[in-house]
């Protein structure tokens, strides 16, 4: 029997932390027949218990619903059923941007720097949303996420980046936010934060620096135990990351050594500038760092189609129709059984020819070389369209007489008007304009009719 909570149907469970567990979950509204994907964060049952850690999953809720931006997943329910807390929220179908990594470096298709700045740029967007909050009474909320990792940045196959869990976030919201906590994952925490000082939004743009480097480079800023990169991070300035990848932009190294400042009050200031850098430098370059370009490489690396549930559609799908053609119809199409072509009708083949145009260069005198096949083939076809009937006159005309430089006078404007053959010497002389051309051309038409 599926389990259930509350009005939300669980799947599979995604992942589990130290206060939680994560469900991929589906809320049903059978009256309707609404249905959509959702995650349940889940508070382990004896957590519900402690005080704290109760108030700290309630305050993470409280908080994500005061946060609206399409780079930060959205909330949509806190509730309780026996003996669960839980939270239900956007559910983000996609990967990790270190899961993204990893299958890119796997199958030798390493993240183009384009793409990891348009991943940060898309991050520095919900990090401004969240740093410059208000609650509803105006009053400044000063989030610090305190927790940003390539394993809670999300990527989905449009292209679109979710800043997950705000589980660790500081706030002003929080009286009881302990003073001198260290929260947090190590390997992207800013100094100050390792010392446990109290901090603001550029303990952030640190993290976001820390991120940064290791997509452009391909390699971790800090390794080693806890204690070595506590010790790396608060007493050691950054390497350059050219001393890690020949050849590294030397403008983008500026700015993400500008971001990496252990003194804050030399970092860059806010996400916000951080993310205004990063584009101007995408300009300069004529890089696409668009959601575009995250997609492109989203689905070259990691191609797979989710699971298809037909039961699930609400699109009808289509019934196959077999078409019986009657035996009328298909001769119609098709035409008789037998496999004679019907004769050609010469005089109606050039009736449809309404315009003909040659020119006088085709008749030039000169040898044509045996291996100029193609142009033996023109002028055998143009003979055979020329030797034909003229529609004004009935006389047969034969261009490739003894009379030299005969062509066929442009008549596009009506090309009812029958054919009148002019010989280059006609041409040469001075045309009559406009109505007197019109009478000069009635004059000679009546002249071959009475011949």
């Amino acid at each position: 029997m599926t389990a259930q909570i509350g009005t939300y149907e669980l799947i599979r469970k995604i992942a589990a932390g130290g206060m939680a567990e994560i469900f991929l979950a589906r809320q049903w509204a059978e009256s309707s027949g609404f249905f959509r994907d959702v995650v349940i964060k889940r508070l382990f049952p004896h957590l519900a218990e402690h005080e704290r850690q109760l108030r700290m999953f309630m305050d993470e809720a409280r908080l994500l619903s005061q946060l609206a931006h399409p780079n930060i997943p959205q909330v949509y329910e806190v509730g309780y059923e026996a003996p669960h807390w839980f939270i239900a929220m956007e559910y983000v179908e996609g990967l990790t941007v270190a899961d993204l990594w990893r299958l890119g470096a796997k199958s030798g298709q390493l993240m183009p720097m384009n793409v990891a700045i348009a991943v940060i740029v898309q991050a520095c967007e919900a990090l401004h949303h969240a740093h410059e909050r208000q609650d509803r009474a105006g009053r400044d909320l000063r989030i610090v996420h305190r927790d940003v990792t390539p394993h809670n940045i999300m990527l989905n196959r449009d292209g679109v980046v979710k800043l997950m869990d705000f589980g660790v976030a500081a706030t002003s919201a929080r009286k009881d936010t302990e003073a001198g906590a260290v929260r947090g994952t190590f390997a992207y925490m800013a100094p100050e934060q390792v010392r446990g000082r109290p901090l603001d939004k550029r303990a952030d743009v640190f993290a976001l620096g820390v991120v940064l480097y290791e997509l452009t480079t391909g390699t971790r800023l800090y390794r080693g135990s806890d204690v070595q990169i506590m010790t790396a991070v608060v007493e050691q300035d950054a390497p350059p990351p050219s001393t890690r990848v020949p050849g590294y932009p030397t403008d983008l190294e500026e700015i993400v050594r500008a971001a990496l400042q252990r003194d804050r009050s030399s970092r860059i200031p806010s996400a916000a500038h951080l993310a205004m850098y990063l584009e101007e430098l995408a300009m300069r370059n004529g890089m696409l760092i668009g959601p575009r370009s995250i997609a492109r490489y989203f689905t070259g690396v990691a191609p797979a189609e989710p699971i298809r549930e037909e039961a699930l559609g609400i699109v009808e799908r289509p019934e196959p129709r077999l078409e019986v053609v009657p035996d009328s119809e298909a001769r119609a199409i098709w035409g008789p059984e037998d496999d004679s072509l019907p004769e050609i009708d010469e005089r109606a083949l050039l009736d449809d020819l309404q315009l003909l145009s040659v020119p006088t260069d085709v008749f030039e005198e000169g040898p044509i070389d045996d291996a100029d096949t193609t142009g033996r083939q023109d002028l055998a076809a143009l003979d055979a369209l020329l030797d034909k009937q003229d529609p004004a006159s009935g006389e047969i005309v034969d261009v490739t007489g003894d009379e030299p430089g005969l062509v066929l006078e442009d008549l596009a404007e009506d090309p009812e008007r029958p054919v009148v053959l002019l010989d280059e010497a006609s041409r040469k002389s001075s045309r009559p304009k406009g109505d007197d051309y019109v009478t000069e051309l009635e004059r000679r038409l009546a002249g071959e009719n009475d011949e």
